[in-house]
């Protein structure tokens, strides 16, 4: 992988960071999003919180696609 460094002006970080998301595909976006869930879980010891909340989950999930049928 190629890196690349560009400078711009204080102020246009925010239209920068922009273009940049928007030119990645969703899937990429995602997976960017989950790599930060992962990096926060570990770092802040939350893998307790973490199982407990995926259980809610897929109880709600059940729970919804019963109703819904």
């Amino acid at each position: 992988m190629k890196k690349v460094v560009k400078k711009i002006k204080i102020g246009e970080e925010q239209i920068e960071n922009s273009l940049f998301w928007e030119s990645k595909t969703g899937s990429d976006r995602i997976s960017a999003i989950q790599i930060l869930r992962e990096q926060y879980i570990k770092f802040f010891n939350k893998e307790k919180e973490y199982h407990e909340s995926r259980k809610r989950l897929r109880r709600f999930y059940r729970a919804f696609k019963q109703t819904q049928s």
